[in-house]
């Protein structure tokens, strides 16, 4: 059963080739990153994770995926 939403959210992320890319980036590089984001969207998610209080962030999630609160 898919989750609730997750069509929805996979419509407003990035596009995969840009995700793939970033994927293959980080096999074959010589020394890999431990985290590292992928595309313009990813980027500005992990800005607000760092900028953003906990409960602000989850409710901007949920909102954005259209999860109960």
């Amino acid at each position: 059963m898919p989750w609730p939403g997750s069509a929805s959210s996979a419509t407003g992320g990035d596009a995969p080739t840009v995700v793939a890319q970033a994927i293959v980036t980080a096999a074959t590089a010589r020394k890999p990153r431990l985290r590292s984001t992928a595309g313009p969207f990813a980027r500005r998610i992990s800005l607000l994770r760092r900028i953003a209080p906990t409960r602000v962030f989850d409710q901007q999630i949920r909102k954005f995926n259209k999860l109960a609160a």
